[in-house]
């Protein structure tokens, strides 16, 4: 997964570094409620069945995918699915996959 994470890249739009950073780096200009605060969001997991159909589902819709395929760039080759596939365990297994999500609650400064 991480050589096609690796491969998505240069597709990214430049806000996504908010993603990729765990969302350390978001500015949050609020007063911290006890729920993450700036430079320390709550992380939380959030688990879901998939099957290998919907895991591809998910890629597919990756901004950096679809930038890429207006580039005529296509990141998720029969090649690269077939390696996705046998790194899943076969199109058949359903996997529990991670969400990580994160959370910064707060109100506006007095």
């Amino acid at each position: 997964m991480k050589q096609f994470y690796d491969t998505t890249l240069p597709y990214w739009k430049r806000n996504v570094q908010y993603l990729t950073d765990d969302y350390k780096e978001l500015p949050f200009p609020f007063e911290s409620v006890g729920l993450g605060f700036e430079g320390q969001p709550l992380e939380l997991d959030m688990p879901k069945e998939v099957s290998f159909e919907g895991f591809l589902r998910m890629l597919r819709s990756f901004t950096a995918v679809n930038t890429a395929v207006e580039q005529g760039v296509d990141l998720l080759s029969e090649k690269v699915v077939k390696e996705l596939e046998t790194a899943w365990g076969g199109s058949e297994l359903v996997r529990t996959i991670i969400y990580k999500t994160f959370m910064l609650v707060g109100k506006v400064k007095a």
